[in-house]
């Protein structure tokens, strides 16, 4: 079985550190995606002098979708091109249906225990009573959540705790998630990564960049 079928393994391009010191075009292309995984997050690329933040990434049933800085979701074009990426072929192993107003620090606390040094995709669907993104903030809102709970020592690599992007049950509007609450019924699924895949780019930038 090729390791990019194998259920929940990570594959990842690039370092968050890169990313955060610049390196912000090239990377893999959404086309890319679908041989790697069915759900993931990233950024798009962007010109380093652009003062408009960076448009998110989030992939659901293999469908990328780009959030712009206003949330508006649309299907991202399949040449585009990624910087940072994390997909896998995400299958949970684990299921619950937390009680309504479960905010972030609760689910942080179920991960710790979960598997505290292990990198973990993540989903919740259902009702929101709110959702805090980078773009707004939304009330009363009905769609997913994908992410990854990524433990502390894999921080500058990855992420902080929970990383992940929301987008809407119409696939309409989205961000990336900052914070949350849960509503009813709302159902939280994960499983732990049994392998991480790192490809690391290739362009001379990489190399200059004090990561």
């Amino acid at each position: 079985m090729p390791p990019n079928s194998i259920p929940n393994d990570i594959y990842q391009y690039s370092l968050l550190g890169a990313y955060n010191s610049g390196l912000k075009e090239g990377g893999p292309p959404v086309a890319f995606l679908t041989n790697h995984g069915t759900y993931g997050v990233g950024f798009f690329e962007s010109d380093e002098d652009e003062e408009d933040e960076p448009n998110d990434m989030i992939q659901v049933e293999s469908v990328a979708y780009t959030l712009d800085r206003d949330g508006k979701a649309t299907p991202a074009d399949k040449q585009d091109q990624m910087p940072f990426t994390m997909v896998c072929v995400f299958q949970p192993a684990q299921r619950v249906k937390p009680p309504a107003g479960t905010g972030s620090k609760r689910v942080k606390e179920v991960f710790d225990r979960a598997g505290k040094n292990t990198p973990m995709p993540y989903r919740i669907t259902g009702q929101f009573k709110y959702l805090n993104t980078k773009q707004k903030t939304y009330w009363n809102v009905k769609g997913s959540v994908f992410g990854y709970w990524i433990p502390s020592w894999q921080k500058e690599m990855s992420g902080e705790a929970l990383t992940s992007c929301f987008l809407s049950e119409d696939k309409k509007v989205g961000g990336r998630v900052l914070d949350f609450e849960t509503g009813e019924g709302a159902c939280l699924e994960w499983a732990k990564c049994g392998r991480f895949h790192l490809g690391f780019p290739q362009d001379p930038e990489f190399e200059q960049l004090d990561i």
